[in-house]
């Protein structure tokens, strides 16, 4: 990146109510969820917001993604190429005269590029402190869940043919929270929370970053006698930050002794239920959720492993689903260990074909 582009975007977000104002006017037609502005898409009919996302906090500040189409996703200056109909020539040349830098002296502008360093220097300093302050607050988070059983997560699991009572070598990978606010339906004003969300019970699992810690928290949103998933537009949420981790489900068997002298391939599926679903027939082998297709690109290496297995969903219609997986596997098989895919001969997923969904 030049340093040019690097100073105009900087320039552009000095603070997170600047950003939000900026990409207010960009997308308009959206709505705050936390971290991101979710809104509809510039270059799609879209009849509701949601699948195309702006990130507001964080290291990815500025950045957007359309998750119904992977290939539409860039950097503030790619989103006002995108919502203005211009090229990054002309983008950038917007930006300057917003920012009023085209009538600046060259002393001026010096002096400006100064602030603008010294600024940006701040900001990615209380981005590191939120991010820490997140995973905090997710291991708070964590701990007040209770054992699942005799919960209504027992009783979700049961319900997807997951006895958990059969599920061997079955790590600690899920607690239950019987009151969990969906704050995706929260009302924000101006940056700030005006109305909670609904509160369902809830699952929440772990994701482990490589080297064991708690990274972030996978939320599956419960009916409110565990009978299936909870009436909201998407009842699985991920936070804070997921990419490199993992949802452990089973440890697998070892030859010489415990967990940690496993030697062997692992198991990954992109939901908990479809992972869980295969653990229950191959015991043996290490199992774990990725907990979301995206992250299947972000899966890490370690020592003991040899091999991947990927479990791939049937109802990957759309082709940036389809690319999404390959560059997966290119990634992975990029270690020099093997890669395989295997899909479920009936339904969705291994998880319809346990319960024999068609």
């Amino acid at each position: 990146m030049s340093s040019r582009i690097k100073e105009i975007k900087q320039a552009l977000m000095p603070s997170e109510p600047a950003l939000l104002d900026l990409v207010i006017e960009l997308v308009p037609d959206g709505k705050r969820n936390g971290k991101i502005w979710s809104a509809k898409s510039p270059v799609r009919q879209d009849k509701k917001a949601g699948s195309f996302v702006v990130w507001l906090t964080g290291p990815a500040r500025g950045s957007f993604k359309d998750y119904a189409d992977g290939t539409v996703k860039g950097d503030l200056i790619d989103l006002v190429c995108l919502s203005k109909r211009l090229s990054r020539t002309e983008a950038l040349a917007w930006a300057e005269h917003r920012l009023g830098w085209r009538n600046m002296s060259p002393e001026e502008k010096e002096k400006l590029r100064r602030q603008v360093k010294k600024k940006a220097k701040q900001q990615n300093a209380q981005e590191e402190k939120r991010r820490k302050d997140r995973i905090r607050r997710a291991i708070r988070w964590w701990h007040s869940g209770v054992p699942v059983e005799g919960t209504l997560v027992e009783r979700y699991l049961e319900s997807r043919a997951i006895p958990l009572n059969r599920l061997q070598g079955r790590l600690n990978f899920c607690r239950f929270l019987p009151a969990q606010e969906y704050w995706m339906d929260a009302v924000f004003e101006n940056g700030k929370k005006v109305k909670s969300g609904p509160v369902y019970p809830a699952m929440v699992s772990r994701m482990s970053a490589p080297d064991r810690s708690l990274q972030a928290l996978h939320f599956t949103f419960l009916a409110p006698d565990g009978s299936g998933k909870a009436p909201v537009e998407k009842p699985k949420l991920m936070w804070p930050e997921t990419a490199g981790s993992m949802i452990w489900i089973s440890q697998g068997e070892s030859k010489s002794g415990g967990p940690d002298a496993y030697r062997g391939p692992v198991v990954v599926g992109e939901g908990i239920e479809d992972a869980g679903s295969s653990a229950l027939a191959n015991p043996e082998i290490r199992h774990a959720a990725a907990g979301s297709l995206p992250n299947l690109l972000h899966l890490p290496d370690f020592p003991w492993l040899t091999g991947y297995i990927l479990l791939k969903d049937n109802d990957w219609g759309k082709p940036q689903a389809q690319e999404q997986f390959n560059r997966a596997v290119e990634r992975l098989a990029a270690t020099g260990k093997p890669v395989i895919e295997v899909s479920s001969t009936t339904g969705k997923d291994f998880n319809d074909q346990l319960r024999g969904v068609e």
